[in-house]
This record gives C-alpha cells, sequence and structure tokens, in this order.
C-alpha cells in the first residue's frame, strides 16, 4: 500500500517533469491539460484529472505547477488522492543525461482516501500496475504541507483520519529507497514519525523501518521489518521496540534511573497486531525486573485481548495496584452483608477431601455491586476451610490485600493469620466494608496496616499493629469487643509520629462496622496517644500529648500538651460532665501565640455561629503577640454555679481585661442574664479599630484610643449598655438598648454622637474615599439609631460637614441587603462630585477630561433612595441651579438624579440624569428640559456685550458610554431641541448691504475677498439683527452636538447657520451663512452673502468672516455695470460713425457737383487756351527757327575759335567736358524753373480724380 502511494505521487512527478521540458515548445496548449491527464493515467494506471490551472516553464527550471489533480476514485466517487497545488522543479542538466533531479517539490493539502473493503482487501492494492520510469527520477526535496490521509475500515466500520500532515521527502529514484520525516495527528493525537524504505525486492517485500513518537504519550515506538501485500492484504511484520518519551524537564531524572527496556517481535495486519513473544525490563540493566510473555489484540469483527505475562518475581513497590477503575457503590449494603455474601460464595465452593493444591489467577472477580480485581490465590484443602497460603487482590478503593492463614467456613467462622491492607482510597474501601463514609474520611488519600489478627464476629484483634496513614506511622495495637446486650469497648494504644484521628476512625470503622463519630462515641474508650503530630475533627496540633478516658457520660483530661495547635501553644487539664445544657466543667488554660487569627478561625469552624465570634474571627490579624490567661467554670456537684469565663494579658500592644458572667452555660452560650465588661488600651488607635472588627487600611489616625464596654442583661436577651471610643481628636459615644441573640444580634435603639476635627483619616482607614480627598473634613453629627429585624433607621440626623450644614433621615432596608430610603437637605450639593464617586477622577491635572481607566465601582449590588434638597446645585456649566429638589437614587455603581427642579440660567429646569459604572464600563443618560431660559446667561460675551438676547426653551437627551471619561466624552450621542424666542443677535449687521455696495463702488482697485473683507467686517459686524422666533433641531453623535440648516432672516437679510459643538474640548465649530436680500441690485448667478465663523472654545469663541461669495457678487455687479457703460459708449460709437457715413456721403455728393463744374470751366478755357497757345507756339517757333539759325552760326564761329585755341594750349587727357543741356519748358522751349502762376491760389480740398469718402 504504501509503495502504491509513493508509486502514484512518483507518477505525477514524471508526467509534470516532461511536461515541464516538452510543453513549452511541441504541446498545443489548447489540448494540453487533456494529453497531460492521458498520459498520467497511463503512466499511474489510475485516471488523473486537473480540474484546476496548469503552469509549465523552463527558465530560469523546468517547472511544472498543476493546481486541483485528483488521481483515481473510490466507490462513492471520490478520489483516492487530491492535491490542492502540485509544483516541481528540476535541474536540466541531470535531465539532458536522462536522470530527472528533482530539487524542489511541494505538494500543499493532499488528501488520500485508504478503503479496507470488507474482504479485509485495500482497494489500492487492486488495479492495473502503474508503468512508471522510477530509476530514472531523483527526489530531492518533497515538502508535503497540510495532508490528510483517510483510512475507512469496512469491516469494521471505523474511519480514522490522519490530519494536519506536514513532512519532509527524499528519494534516491521513485522505486527507493525513500526517507519520510514529519508530523500529524492521528485521530486528533498529535505526534511525529519518520519512515526509512528500501526498494521493493523481487518477492514484493518492502523493506520499512519506522519511529512514531506520539506527543502526549510517555512512549514511542521504533519497528524494523518488511510490508508485503499477501492476496491484496497488507502485513507488516518484523522487530519493535518501545521507547520512553519523556518530556526535558524530566530527563535529568530519567538519566538518574534505568529506563524501561521494551521489545519483542510483533506482526501487524488488518485484523490484528500480534506480538508472539515479548521481553519487558525495569530497573539496572544488570539486575532488572523481567517480565516475558505474548499478546494478541484482535482488531477484526470481534475484537479480543488476551495478555499472557510471566514474571521473575513481583515486587509490589515497584508494580503497584490498578489504578483505572473504581468500585461500585451501594450504601444500601452494610460490611457484614457484604461479608457474608462473600462468605456465602466461598462455602459454595466445594472443599475437596483429598490431599492437593489449587492456583487461581483472575483479572477480576465481580460479586454484586463490587470488583476485586487482579485476583492470585494459592491454596489447600483442609477439612471445613481452607489453608491460605497466599491471597492477593485489589479490593474496591484501590486497596490491596494480602493475607495468610486458615480459613474456617463451617460453624463459627474464623480467620486466624497474617493480614496487610494498603488502601489508595479509604473513603472507597470504608463505603464498601461499613456502608457509610464519614466526611473526615474522604479527606485520606492512603491508609494501611498490617497485623496478626483474630477475626470472629464478637471479637477483633489486632496484635502487632503497624499502621500507615498518609504521613502516620504507628505501632500499637486495637482491641474491639462487642457482646450482645453490652456496651462495646474500645482499646487503643497508638505512639508514632503522627495521628491521624481519620485514619484511625477509618480503622476502627473497619473494626466496627461503621465509621461515624456518632458510633465510635458509643464505644467505652480508652486511649494513651503520643505523637509528634495530632489531627482530629478536620484540625492539627503538633507535639501532642494525652491520657484520656471516655466511660460513663465523662470525659478525663488526665494530660493535655499541645505545643501548637492552630499556631498557638495550649497546656490544660480538666474535667467536664453531664449535658450540653447543664454541664459540670472545671477547667484552666494558659494560651499563647504570634498570631491568634488561625486559633479563632479554629474555633468558629466548631462553635455555635454567632456574629460576635465572626466579627471576633474577622479581627483576629490584629490580636499578635497575644498572652492569655483564661479560666472556666461551670455548674458544681452540690448546685447550679455560674458560668463564669475570664481573660486577662495582651495582644498587639493592648491590654485587655474581660470578664463575662452568666447563671449557667446555657444562658452564657445565648447571652441571658449575664454582665459583660471589657476594657481594651492601645496608643495606636488604627490597632484598637482592627480589633474591635473593623479591618483599617495602614493609615495614621489619632492616637490614644480607649475603648470601654459595659452590657448588662436580665433573663431576656436584651441588654442595656454603654460604649464610649475616645481618641485626642475624636470621640464617639452610644447608649441604649440592644439584643445579644444570634438571630437578633445589636437589634435596639441607641443615641449616638460624632464629633472629630477630620473624619478623612478614619474614611481612609476602611477604604472609603470620597471625591476630592486631601483637604480634610471635620464632622459633627447626631442621630438617634433604632435597629429593627426589618431595618435600621437613623431619625433626626442633624450636622455639619465643612461648613455645608445637612439634616435628614435614613432608613436601612435589612430584608434587602444594600437597600435604603430617607431625605437630605444640605446648603449644597456638586454633580462633579458625585460623578466622580462613580467614574473615579474626570479630569485631569490640566482640566481635560481624563485618559485613564475608570475606577472600579468600591460598591454594587445597593440600592439607596433619597428626596434631596439643595439651596445650590452645581450641574457643572452654566452656574449653580439655586432651589434645587430632586429624587437620588444610588446603586453602589450607579446614581441617578429624577423629577429635578430648579431656577438655571433665569428659567426652569427639569429632567433627569443617570451615571453608571458597569466593572470599568462607564455610561451616561439624561434629559434635560429648561423653559424660559435667558439666552444672555447661557451665551458668550464679545466687546463687553451678550452675543445674543432673548429667552430659549431647551430640551435635550444625552448618552454616553466609555471604559474611560474621554472616551465617555467622545461617545455621547443624543438629540434636542431649542426655541429661542425674541432673539436679537449682537454683532450681525443684517443691514449692511448698501453700505458694503457704497464701499464696492469707492474701490479703485478690482474687487476680490481681500480688497471688501476690511470694509466687510467693518460693516458687518457693527449693528444686530432681531431674527424673532428661532427654532433650532440638534443631535449629538462621537461626542459632536451638531445643529445643521438653521434658518432664521428679517427684512434685510435671511440667516442659516450650523454648528459643532465637542463636548469633550468644550469647543465649537460653526458658522452663519448671512444672505443679504439685494432688491434690485439682484443678479443671476450671486447672492450677497458672508459667511461667520465661530471656532474656539465656548465661553470665547474666536470669529471670522467670509466674503467669498459676498465678493462675488460685488465683483460681478461692478462687472454689469461696466458691461452697460461699454454698450453704451459703444452704441454712441456707432451712432457717431454713421452720422460721419452720411455726412461724409452728402459732402462726397457735392464735391463731385462742384468737381464737374469745375472741369467744364477748365475744359472751355484749356480750348480758348489752346487755340492762343497753338498760334504762340506757331510764332514762338518761327522766331526759334530763326535763333536757332543765329545760334548755330555762332556756335560754328565759337568752335572754330575755340579749335584754334585748343591748338595752341593741348587739354589735359581725360577731362573733357559735355554740353550742358539747358532746361526746357512744358512747351519745348527752355527756362529758368517752374512755379505757381501767378495770381492761382492752391486749392488742397479737391484733388484731381480722389474722391473723399
Amino acid at each position: 500500500m504504501l509503495s502504491r502511494i509513493l508509486l502514484a505521487v512518483g507518477g505525477l512527478v514524471v508526467v509534470a517533469l516532461f511536461a515541464a521540458l516538452i510543453a513549452p515548445w511541441f504541446i498545443d496548449w489548447t489540448d494540453f491539460r487533456k494529453e497531460f491527464e492521458r498520459e498520467a493515467s497511463r503512466i499511474m494506471g489510475k485516471p488523473v484529472v486537473v480540474h484546476g490551472s496548469v503552469d509549465a516553464r523552463l527558465i530560469p527550471f523546468p517547472t511544472v505547477t498543476l493546481n486541483d489533480v485528483r488521481v483515481g476514485a473510490s466507490g462513492d466517487g471520490e478520489p483516492l488522492i487530491q492535491v490542492a497545488q502540485f509544483s516541481m522543479s528540476a535541474e536540466l542538466a541531470p535531465f539532458l543525461s536522462g536522470e530527472a533531479l528533482i530539487f524542489d517539490m511541494r505538494l500543499d493539502r493532499p488528501k488520500a482516501k485508504v478503503r479496507l473493503l470488507p474482504d479485509g482487501t485495500l482497494d489500492w492494492a487492486r488495479g492495473r500496475r502503474a508503468s512508471i520510469p522510477a530509476k530514472t527520477v531523483v527526489l530531492e526535496n518533497v515538502e508535503i504541507i497540510d495532508g490528510q490521509v483517510e483510512f475507512i475500515d469496512e469491516q469494521t466500520g471505523r474511519t480514522r483520519r490522519v490530519s494536519d500532515l506536514a513532512a519532509d521527502v527524499s528519494a534516491r529514484s521513485l522505486a527507493g529507497p525513500w526517507k519520510v520525516e514529519g508530523r500529524a495527528a492521528l485521530d486528533g493525537e498529535v505526534g511525529s514519525f519518520s519512515f526509512i524504505s528500501n526498494e521493493v525486492d523481487a518477492a514484493g517485500a518492502l523493506s520499512l523501518k519506522a519511529r512514531v513518537t506520539p506527543e502526549k504519550r510517555p512512549f514511542g515506538v521504533e519497528t524494523d521489518g518488511s510490508l508485503r501485500i499477501v492476496d491484496f492484504k497488507p502485513v507488516y511484520s518484523g522487530r519493535f521496540t518501545l521507547t520512553e518519551n519523556r518530556p526535558q524537564s524530566e530527563a535529568k531524572d530519567a538519566e538518574q534511573r534505568a529506563p524501561l527496556r521494551i521489545n519483542g517481535d510483533f506482526q501487524l495486519t488488518n485484523e490484528s497486531i500480534r506480538v508472539p513473544d515479548y521481553r519487558f525490563e525495569i530497573g539496572p540493566s544488570d539486575d532488572p525486573y523481567v517480565v516475558t510473555g505474548e499478546a494478541t489484540l484482535d482488531t477484526g469483527k470481534e475484537q479480543k485481548f488476551l495478555l499472557i505475562a510471566d514474571g521473575q518475581q513481583i515486587d509490589v513497590s515497584r508494580i503497584g495496584p490498578s489504578r483505572n477503575n473504581k468500585t461500585g457503590r451501594d450504601p444500601a449494603i452494610s460490611m457484614r452483608q457484604r461479608l457474608e455474601a462473600m462468605l456465602a460464595i466461598a462455602a459454595d465452593i466445594p472443599i475437596p477431601q483429598v490431599p492437593g493444591r489449587a492456583s487461581l489467577k483472575l483479572p477480576a472477580i465481580v460479586v454484586g455491586d463490587t470488583t476485586v480485581r487482579d485476583v492470585r490465590i494459592d491454596v489447600q484443602p483442609d477439612g471445613a476451610g481452607w489453608v491460605i497460603d497466599n491471597v492477593v487482590a485489589l479490593l474496591p478503593g484501590r486497596t490491596q490485600l494480602e493475607a495468610k492463614g486458615r480459613l474456617n467456613l463451617k460453624g463459627q467462622r474464623t480467620f486466624r493469620g497474617d493480614l496487610l491492607l494498603a488502601s489508595n482510597q479509604p473513603s472507597g474501601l470504608a463505603n464498601w466494608l461499613a456502608g457509610s463514609v464519614d466526611p473526615a474520611i474522604r479527606k485520606l488519600k492512603t491508609a494501611g496496616f498490617s497485623a496478626t489478627v483474630n477475626l470472629t464476629d464478637t471479637l477483633q484483634q489486632f496484635e502487632n499493629l503497624e499502621v500507615a496513614a498518609g504521613e502516620a506511622s504507628l505501632k500499637g495495637r486495637i482491641e474491639r469487643q462487642s457482646f450482645a446486650d453490652q456496651q462495646p469497648n474500645l482499646s487503643l494504644q497508638l505512639k508514632g509520629n503522627r495521628i491521624d484521628f481519620e485514619a484511625l476512625q477509618a480503622l476502627a470503622g473497619l473494626v466496627a462496622g461503621d465509621a461515624s463519630t456518632e458510633t465510635l462515641l458509643q464505644h467505652a474508650i480508652a486511649a494513651d496517644f503520643s505523637a509528634d503530630a495530632f489531627s482530629a475533627f478536620g484540625e492539627e496540633a503538633n507535639d501532642v500529648q494525652a491520657v484520656l478516658t471516655l466511660k460513663n457520660g465523662q470525659l478525663q483530661a488526665e494530660r493535655v500538651a499541645i505545643g501548637s495547635l492552630a499556631g498557638a501553644q495550649l497546656a490544660f487539664s480538666g474535667r467536664a460532665s453531664g449535658d450540653l445544657e447543664k454541664p459540670v466543667v472545671s477547667a484552666k488554660m494558659k494560651l499563647a501565640a504570634k498570631n491568634l487569627t488561625p486559633f479563632l478561625t479554629m474555633i468558629g469552624r466548631h462553635a455555635v455561629n454567632h456574629p460576635a465570634l465572626r466579627q471576633l474571627i474577622k479581627a483576629g490579624p490584629y490580636y499578635s503577640d497575644t498572652a492569655f490567661d483564661v479560666t472556666l467554670t461551670a455548674g458544681n456537684k452540690e448546685g447550679n454555679a455560674p458560668a463564669t469565663f475570664g481573660i486577662f494579658g495582651t495582644a498587639n500592644g493592648t491590654k485587655i481585661a474581660a470578664s463575662y458572667q452568666a447563671p449557667d452555660m446555657a444562658q452564657a452560650l445565648t447571652g441571658k442574664a449575664m454582665l459583660l465588661e471589657a476594657t481594651l488600651e492601645n496608643p495606636e488607635t488604627r490597632l484598637l479599630l482592627g480589633q474591635t472588627g473593623f479591618d483599617p487600611l495602614p493609615f495614621d489616625a489619632d492616637a490614644n484610643g480607649i475603648l470601654s464596654i459595659k452590657l448588662q442583661s436580665t433573663d431576656g436577651a436584651k441588654a442595656n449598655g454603654t460604649v464610649t471610643f475616645t481618641t485626642e481628636k475624636t470621640s464617639l459615644a452610644a447608649k441604649g438598648t440592644v439584643d445579644l441573640s444570634r438571630d437578633h444580634f445589636l437589634e435596639g435603639q441607641a443615641k449616638v454622637t460624632l464629633q472629630t476635627q477630620d473624619l478623612e483619616p478614619y474614611l481612609l482607614l476602611q477604604g472609603v474615599a470620597l471625591p476630592q480627598m486631601g483637604s480634610g473634613l471635620p464632622l459633627t453629627i447626631s442621630t438617634d439609631i433604632a435597629a429593627t429585624p426589618e431595618a435600621i433607621a437613623l431619625t433626626a440626623v442633624e450636622g455639619k460637614a465643612d461648613r455645608n450644614n445637612f439634616t435628614g433621615a435614613l432608613t436601612i432596608d435589612r430584608k434587602a441587603p444594600g437597600s435604603a430610603t430617607g431625605q437630605i437637605t444640605l446648603d449644597t450639593l456638586d454633580l462633579a462630585w458625585l460623578g466622580e464617586g462613580i467614574l473615579g477622577p474626570v479630569e485631569d491635572a490640566n482640566g481635560a477630561f481624563s485618559k485613564g481607566a475608570l475606577a472600579q465601582p468600591a460598591w454594587t449590588g445597593l440600592n439607596v433612595a433619597l428626596d434631596v434638597q439643595a439651596g445650590k446645585f452645581w450641574p457643572g456649566v452654566y452656574g449653580a441651579v439655586t432651589s434645587f429638589a430632586g429624587k437620588m437614587e444610588w446603586k453602589g455603581d450607579e446614581l441617578s438624579l429624577t423629577d429635578a427642579a430648579g431656577d438655571w440660567l433665569g428659567g426652569k429646569l427639569g429632567g433627569r440624569v443617570q451615571i453608571g459604572n458597569a466593572n470599568g464600563s462607564g455610561f451616561l443618560r439624561s434629559r434635560l428640559d429648561v423653559k424660559g431660559g435667558d439666552l444672555a446667561q447661557a451665551g458668550w460675551m464679545h466687546a463687553g456685550a451678550p452675543v445674543a438676547t432673548g429667552t430659549f426653551d431647551l430640551s435635550v437627551a444625552l448618552e454616553a458610554s466609555g471604559a474611560t471619561p474621554e472616551a465617555m466624552a467622545h461617545s455621547a450621542s443624543g438629540s434636542g431641541t431649542a426655541t429661542f424666542n425674541g432673539t436679537t443677535l449682537a454683532g450681525i449687521n443684517s443691514a449692511a448691504l448698501p453700505q458694503l455696495i457704497a464701499a464696492a463702488d469707492a474701490l479703485k482697485t478690482q474687487i476680490s475677498p481681500d480688497t471688501i473683507r476690511g470694509a466687510a467686517e467693518t460693516t458687518v459686524f457693527s449693528g444686530q439683527s432681531v431674527v424673532g422666533v428661532v427654532k433650532v433641531p440638534f443631535s449629538i453623535a462621537g461626542g459632536v452636538l451638531r445643529a445643521q440648516n438653521v434658518t432664521a432672516g428679517d427684512g434685510n437679510a435671511a440667516l442659516t447657520g450650523d454648528a459643532a459643538f465637542d463636548l469633550a474640548a468644550g469647543r465649537i465649530d460653526g458658522g452663519i451663512d448671512l444672505t443679504f436680500r439685494p432688491g434690485e441690485e439682484a443678479l443671476a448667478g450671486a447672492e450677497p452673502r458672508v459667511r461667520i465663523g465661530y471656532a474656539g472654545l465656548l465661553e470665547a469663541p474666536g470669529v471670522s468672516l467670509d466674503v467669498a461669495d459676498l465678493a462675488n457678487f460685488l465683483s460681478l455687479r461692478a462687472f454689469e455695470r461696466e458691461r452697460r457703460r461699454v454698450e453704451i459708449l459703444q452704441a454712441n460709437v456707432l451712432e457717431k460713425q454713421r452720422l460721419r457715413r452720411e455726412l461724409a456721403l452728402y459732402k462726397a455728393k457735392a464735391e463731385a457737383r462742384e468737381l464737374d463744374r469745375r472741369r467744364a470751366i477748365a475744359e472751355e478755357r484749356r480750348r480758348a487756351a489752346g487755340a492762343a497757345e497753338a498760334a504762340r507756339v506757331k510764332a514762338e517757333a518761327e522766331a526759334q527757327r530763326k535763333a536757332e539759325a543765329e545760334r548755330k552760326a555762332e556756335e560754328e564761329r565759337r568752335a572754330e575759335a575755340e579749335r584754334r585755341a585748343m591748338e595752341a594750349v593741348e587739354p589735359p587727357r581725360g577731362a573733357g567736358q559735355g554740353p550742358s543741356i539747358p532746361p526746357t519748358g512744358a512747351d519745348g522751349s527752355q527756362g529758368t524753373g517752374t512755379g505757381a502762376t501767378p495770381g492761382q491760389k492752391l486749392n488742397f480740398d479737391v484733388l484731381p480724380d480722389i474722391t473723399v469718402q
């Protein structure tokens, strides 16, 4: 089976490896999953399905990851193996040489299911074999995480589960060898394991070494054998060794002693675990105690267990009896009936009449409701009985019995011989033998004895007795005789290191047939004890010597000396007789103790439960270094002498002198007709208070305390008395009549007065810490006290506590502890002072809410109801409430004020407050209503005047909870409504818009929040607004009071506000949106609005002004004005342009007409001038012609003359000069210049061919 599982995993490895190497290049990924499943199924021989994703890669190492892989299927359709995630990485180089080296593989949450079929075969063993190249795959490191294996045994119907499997696996090849180490839990039992296997040999056997070590078992097992599949059934056989599994703390002890050694052969199959032989050794290796034998455990359909053990020798002290069974008990069956039943069974056994020997070994004998275990009997027949060579048995109560002697069953049944009895549960043994168990016997852990006995129906003798009861070791004898119509006698002589009366009672009950004290006292007893320790009635004394006799109703203590009893040394002698109502007692005793508390506690356990005794026991720690002389006398033979009890001595520095006297012991115990006088003096008052029943803390108080008590009663239980207590600064006096009986102790009437210069030390002594302590508390008080079974009434209470006068009355209900009712009138009452009494300090040194945890309630379960009146009641905010009245209920960890009423903030206050502390988790619930309050008193001051005036009505409900005062403040939640009437807001000018517009118009710069802010602050904050009635709903959450969308207004503006009040920090964060009504100045898309912000401490918050909206409005208004001006200017420009165009048109037309006229005149003139010019030209041409001819002639003459001159003087080369060109006129004649015609003006208004547009 193991090989099949390993090969299944190996098949996944092979297929996954080839997928990682080949798939990235050659496999079509669309069909990769199907190809992988087909190849894996072929290789492994079982169907393989991958339900999750598949990931294969080659770089940097061939790696494949498969998710939700399932292999095979069982009969119910579930897979044989299911792996949530399978991942592995291989080295590439070995693979290229034909070997697959898997250096890292991880199986996450694998699940395997193995089923044992009804015929005993395994489903894993069936099916075709896997075809895996196991020799070429090496697993270097395989990690299995959170694995599970489920083994279903269909033969027996049981299912075994291996869970939390974590293992590291390695293998040289898939065929082996394998090495597995890890941890797992088999059916919830956690342990570690390791397996080492070789390859399967040719015969199909797998060599396997295993080690399994359960975590909570003292042993582990190591096996070395071979695992085979025979007829489809697994068989594992070989050698085993059991090893000790000890914690490290016991390792040192284990090294000092030889360990247990168990080994042998084994064969493990589905049906059984067979150990054909084993060897058990304990003790030194050179001389061990050896047990050999065989064992078989059948685990098939018919389960049974067989163990055969043969020991070389048996040492009871080393092996001990079984501790795994309990005796059946039936209290209705007595010891005699049990003995009769056992003897009757023994009598029914035929007694052979021939010599011989019988040996019997049984694991258990059951007789009725009694089970006797581990019975071993060696007997020889002897006529009418048996000669018992050896009897060993384990009786009820885990009691080992060994006996030797002769048992006679015919006639008078007797047993004479040696008897040994050792019980590990004496109460079980006593219950079986006597039919009843004294409570004291149940405290015994062990008990036993050995003796030479002679047991008959009337005589029980134990000679040469040795008793062991716990640590006690006693020697002596016990004899009991019980004859018909006679008082039984019991004689005890015991001496040893310890005497345990419970052990003696159990042994005496074993003999007498009843272990109760009542039965024991019915005997005439003579006892001589001497022991280092003696315990009786639940108490223990050391160094005890006593000689006592009890006969004919008289107890004589001839000599009793106790070195230590409950921490006290005692020495007394005396005698006592008579009955409890009229005893005759004469005794004297000396008592010395370092601490008297244990001794007083011991007395309280055995004395009448009286309140006075309980108080004395409570005060026991204050009676240290005690040295008392005690005397007690009561009655005598001649008459009824009074009972007197006296104590004189010292205790913890207190001088004590007390005497108590009554007519007889009965009246002394009930407190009737007695006289008690006592005086206690101690310079340290705290110790004196502790001795009177208080439990003061270690604080100093006034010095030189003196307590005097005198009580005197008649035949009744009531006594007249006085009690005075005085110190240097305090005096207390009480005088009255009280009841001293147990059921009505201290009931009566008394007048009590107290005067002290400082009560705080006495409060601290009792652990009472009032709020704000430390400055002293002078107190004067007087009251009448009346105590009845139903109540304690304090009437006519008058006093003064630190200048605060008070009067009242209080009734404490005794039927309902912690309940009280009353009324009180005070000058002053502070809510913060009351709250600190419930929650502890609420504020830290800086005045902020404390971050420290709430104080644990000093009292719980109280119910004190008081009608309270106070001249002034301080709620902690907004001054005092005057003429306060209400009902206060205090439960220790909770305080509530209901029906509260008074004058507050100029109006009438009503409501309730509840403060609680539930084991350090505080809560606050309140409801507050104020009618007609003055708004000026509730608001803050600004510039010497209230920010608002008018009246208001307030209704608010508030709750808070938390582990610290700060957390409570931050968790406050609730809701409420405030209604303001005739409200006038100072510092808010709702008619400021015209002034703001004028200021904006006067600005020479661009309008912005910065430029308009100064004018806005001056204008808005100067003035007031009358808003009339305003209703403000608000909510409280997270310690913050929020009011949102609060609206108000007048004819000039609308106001919308919101605010958040942080109750923890006492800060406000809010604002008012002041929206002016612009009238004709209204603009679309902008409103003349400013926001007035308030932030800071509620008493004087800071004020800010946001003018962004106002600046936008004024800027938009200025823009609109400019836009209108520009539009008008543009219209004017366009009109001027139109008029200019028309003027230009008309002017152009006139100019055109004038031009045409002038052109006509010019044309006419040109024609006339042309004719004249033609005549002139013609004349000039003729004249020019003549002149030209003359000029040419002249030039020729000049040229000739010049030539001649030149010929005389040759000119420089290149310096020739061209002819000059004379200017010509328009007509071609030469002239000297141009100019205007004389008499003609220049006209610049008309240009030729140019039209003015």
